[in-house]
């Protein structure tokens, strides 16, 4: 039989999928987001830089 009933253990992996869900809201999307756009501009700016500005 285990030793903690199962509503503490619902309660802790509630707990554990809140934080988890805290961390991918608060830091890792807006991690990923201004990574992935700073990539975005640099390609960007490299094209130019070895490329020439693009004409219209």
């Amino acid at each position: 039989m285990p030793s903690h009933p199962i509503s503490e253990t619902r309660d802790q992996d509630k707990s554990k999928e809140l934080r988890a869900l805290g961390f991918i809201i608060v830091l890792l999307f807006p991690m990923l987001t201004i990574t992935g756009i700073s990539a975005y501009g640099f390609i960007i700016w490299m094209i130019q830089a070895f490329g020439g500005v693009v004409a219209h």
